[in-house]
């Protein structure tokens, strides 16, 4: 059975708590297009104790840090426990300085620091400093000097008393930084690094300064940055498909063309056509490269049916665990998107997203960037006002959604989702978590089939119910719908991996607590397979702080449960 979280992440959920639904206050400044604009609340990397809270004054409606404590680092750390992470286009040998907006808890020279590291950050004669993995670092404290007050936001380099140093870098392309805790309650929302703009003076006051600049990475290639987009003629038919592709490139001339027709083929020709032999739904992507080097990619999905005009959908189910926190207690979306690219899912059920961490637009906007296609999601919270809740995330159009507040504080979030003109009936959900709970869960299970039965078949239920597929309440479930799962391990057609065997006591925590559902009144669906994947990393074990319950948890995951996967077949 799974644990509680308040087990696992005490100082998230304490930070948590404070999190509140307010209006976000409207951008007031354009940066320059060369400045680094940085919203340090959409950092998709955040370790330890840093927590994204609402804050009607900062960027973006929000901002990122930590609880107070009497906690202050002396000299920062090649390893530190607590930082958050962004990356972002810089080139190299070019001066850039660094500028952060913040505030102190209590206007106290006591929480109004932090350390700051980069990937590959260089001195003026090319030699490394103050890297991330090292114990070099700049601090920035906003005090600025001894005996000046402080007043709510306010903008500082990292300077004492005068000037801090410009950043410059090693190469030209994307670098890191990284914020590491200094000193406890200091509170971030924008972070700038500008060649030009703000190279000698502050983008605003270092007191009360209410400056905030819209977000911007800029391009290393200057104005002609090519942009594309990808037309297919047609985008959809029975094999053989003959598809023609067309690359639609604006804002520069394309010189090299490289496609690929997600089907394991390839091209480098302006104007390709592809034929698809097998049914299936296919992510054709191309890539365009200008005379200067700049690329820009766009991706589309080519829809193939059968003589019987069957199409397969492939559905994922992942507890992400706030956010994205994986066995090491970091939380990293950008490996949950890494994961969910692996995996592929034309609609995947994430549950346990934080809303106030904006998950629900940053899940799938770093799926775009890393797919090239277009992502929908849509995110209900486990009640009106609650940080956390379930979410769907679709590479096909949602066309209709409709939320469940079930009983003891759970959701349902459902999305009707357009396949290739098929519509389906997704659900994400989550049960109950003790142990002891099942008589809730039972509620809850009821309360789910009641709430799925309004909608059109097929129907498809995928989430982390907390129970076994033994227990009653998924029993309740099972009187109308199948198990992908164990529909697939009864077939011979469920993969897994050694420490964790194909069988009904698979598991994706310390049992198999995350389900995929398929109604049976649903016609010419049938499960095509089932996977449980290892997502461990190799040699790092010693890496390993929040153990799922397993003696197998011998590396790192992206949250603490295994995903799980299915395919089906829609007839």
């Amino acid at each position: 059975m799974a644990i509680r979280r308040e087990q696992l992440f005490p100082t998230l959920l304490l930070a948590l708590t404070f999190v509140a639904c307010v209006a976000m206050p409207a951008v007031q400044a354009q940066a320059a297009d060369t400045d680094v604009v940085l919203y340090a609340s959409k950092a998709p990397v955040r370790a330890g104790s840093w927590v994204v809270v609402s804050d009607s004054t900062a960027a973006g409606g929000a901002a990122i840090t930590t609880p107070v404590s009497a906690t202050k680092i002396a000299n920062p750390l090649a390893s530190p426990a607590n930082y958050f992470q962004m990356t972002f286009p810089a080139r190299s040998g070019q001066a850039y300085h660094l500028w952060i907006r913040g505030k102190a808890a209590n206007n106290s020279y006591s929480h109004d620091s932090a350390y700051i590291q980069f990937s590959d950050s260089v001195t003026s004669t090319g030699a490394a400093t103050d890297r991330i993995g090292t114990s070099s670092a700049v601090a920035v404290v906003l005090q600025g000097c001894t005996g000046n007050p402080e007043q709510g936001w306010g903008w500082e380099d990292n300077g004492w008393c005068g000037a801090g140093t410009n950043v410059r870098f090693q190469s030209t392309g994307t670098h890191t930084i990284r914020v590491q805790l200094r000193e406890s309650g200091f509170t971030i929302d924008q972070i700038v690094l500008s060649p030009q703009t703000y190279l000698s003076a502050a983008p605003g006051t270092r007191t009360a300064s209410s400056k905030i600049l819209a977000a911007n990475l800029p391009s290393l290639s200057g104005s002609t940055t090519p942009t594309v987009s990808m037309a297919l003629s047609p985008a959809s038919g029975a094999v053989p498909l003959n598809v023609d592709f067309t690359a639609n490139v604006s804002g520069a001339t394309a010189s090299k063309y490289s496609w690929s027709f997600g089907d394991g083929t390839t091209s480098t020709a302006a104007l390709p056509s592809h034929t698809y032999n097998k049914a299936g739904n296919y992510t054709a992507k191309v890539t365009v490269t200008d005379s200067a080097g700049a690329t820009a990619s766009s991706s589309n999905v080519v829809a193939v049916s059968g003589i019987s005009s069957e199409t397969k959908l492939r559905v994922v189910q992942a507890n992400i665990a706030y956010g994205g926190h994986g066995t090491d207690n970091i939380i990293n979306l950008n490996r949950i998107a890494d994961e969910l690219v692996k995996l592929n899912p034309d609609v995947a059920s994430l549950v346990e997203a934080i809303g106030a961490y904006s998950d629900p637009s940053l899940i799938p906007g770093l799926m775009k960037q890393k797919t090239g296609l277009t992502w929908y999601s849509y995110y209900v919270p486990k009640y009106p006002g609650c940080p956390e809740g379930v979410m769907v995330l679709s590479k096909w159009p949602i066309v209709s959604s409709a939320p469940l507040y079930m009983s003891y504080q759970m959701p349902v979030a459902e999305a009707t989702i357009n396949v290739n003109g098929k519509l389906i009936s997704f659900f994400s959900t989550h049960f109950q978590w003790p142990g002891n709970a099942s008589g809730q869960r039972q509620v809850e299970a009821n309360q789910l089939v009641a709430f799925a039965s309004k909608f059109a078949e097929p129907r498809i239920i995928a989430g982390d119910l907390n129970a076994q597929v033994y227990t009653p309440e998924v029993q309740t479930i099972l009187q109308q719908y199948y198990g992908a799962w164990d529909e697939a391990v009864s077939k011979g057609i469920a993969t897994a991996y050694p420490d964790n065997p194909v069988g009904t006591l698979t598991r994706t925590r310390r049992s198999r607590i995350d389900h995929i559902f398929y109604a049976k009144g649903a016609t010419g669906v049938s499960v095509a397979a089932a996977a449980v994947p290892d997502q461990r990393a190799p040699n790092t074990a010693g890496l390993v702080t929040v153990k799922i319950g397993t003696t197998d948890d011998k590396g790192l995951r992206p949250s603490d449960h295994n995903f799980i996967e299915a395919t089906l077949n829609l007839n």
